[in-house]
């Protein structure tokens, strides 16, 4: 079959047409740049920082026997909660109530001689010398008696505060020593949160105008009482707040502190990975009308704790900023926005 040249002609200039076209069209698309964008935060709203902190009991005490002996009774279980003076355990006290009742006899005895020898040395019928001595080991034996009696009364083991029984470490018949820890108990008289800071917050701890926490749905006031002046080995600063209120010791909670200064309010902030330099000068990617990016030169006032920059001039709160996508614009540049997606956990992006 015979095809005339002028149609072969016709059908390679449309290719190539075509082709030039696709050409044009694909590299048109490889200009729209796809990214992220953020709005500039007002620093007003990072006057109240965020951090994580656990629960805490004022203190754990540790119950002991006063003397030793064996266990008689134990009167709670682990997370029995006990009201200050309440009796927790008890010691076998019959040896140390014979002791007490060897010495109240003695002590009886001697008091009936005393009385009978000071009649007699009121009527110097007694030397000084003999009633002196009478009187002096009556003392003697009242000091024995007390003593006696309070060895019996460290037989029996209280609670010092109110709390709650954390453990148990000897079961009845046991024999213990004094001093041994028989159980632990948590003071909840009070509980605290404690939290631990980086050191932008801990400079301004002073300026804090109020602190409180949230669990399960509920806030909590804090009062501060302590504050480390050493950074542990991740820089940060151990801060102890009184609880109002009560949790659960080892409850994780969310505290907020809200700062206070004019510092914490100047300017806006958004992810230090937005920035970009060049020559020294800080820039950003604003995405204007059109979907085009132009950059824009800022001024910077710092990096907080949390990685967002600080910017004192050269953007406002409206401005579409390129938060991802930074490194492969160039200004002009159309550009795709896309939103975050679930998978960019952390906002990493």
């Amino acid at each position: 079959m015979k095809i005339h040249k002028s149609w072969i002609i016709t059908l390679m200039a449309a290719g190539i047409l075509t082709a030039c076209g696709g050409s044009d069209k694909k590299a048109d698309e490889e200009k729209v740049h796809t990214v992220m964008t953020v709005l500039p935060l007002n620093r007003q709203e990072f006057a109240v920082k965020n951090f994580s902190g656990v629960v805490k009991e004022n203190s754990t005490v540790s119950l002991s026997f006063r003397t030793p002996g064996q266990i008689k009774r134990v009167l709670v279980k682990e997370g029995t909660f006990v009201r200050k003076g309440q009796l927790v355990a008890t010691l076998d006290a019959k040896d140390y109530q014979l002791q007490v009742d060897a010495a109240q006899t003695q002590y009886d005895q001697l008091k009936n001689e005393v009385e009978r020898l000071t009649k007699l040395h009121e009527a110097n019928s007694v030397t000084g010398n003999d009633y002196e001595k009478a009187t002096s080991g009556l003392e003697q034996l009242r000091i024995k008696l007390q003593n006696a009696k309070n060895q019996l009364s460290y037989t029996q083991l209280t609670a010092p505060v109110d709390g709650t029984i954390q453990k148990v470490n000897f079961e009845p018949a046991e024999m213990v020593s004094a001093g041994l820890p028989v159980m632990d108990l948590i003071d909840t008289r009070s509980m605290e949160v404690e939290v631990n800071i980086p050191n932008d917050v801990y400079r301004m701890l002073a300026n804090t105008t109020e602190a409180y926490c949230t669990a399960a749905g509920n806030r909590y006031n804090l009062h501060k009482k302590s504050v480390l002046a050493k950074a542990d080995a991740n820089q940060l600063f151990t801060v102890k707040y009184a609880l109002d209120g009560h949790l659960s010791a080892g409850v994780n909670v969310n505290v907020f502190i809200e700062m206070g200064g004019s510092e914490t309010v100047k300017g806006l902030s958004i992810p230090a990975h937005a920035i970009f330099e060049d020559k020294n000068q800080p820039y950003v990617w604003v995405v204007e009308q059109g979907d085009v990016v132009k950059r824009h030169a800022i001024s910077l006032s710092g990096v907080d704790s949390e990685g967002m920059a600080v910017v004192i001039d050269g953007l406002s709160a409206s401005d579409r900023v390129v938060k991802a996508g930074v490194k492969a614009l160039h200004d002009g540049d159309k550009v795709k926005i896309v939103t975050q997606k679930k998978t960019n956990v952390g906002d990493l992006l």
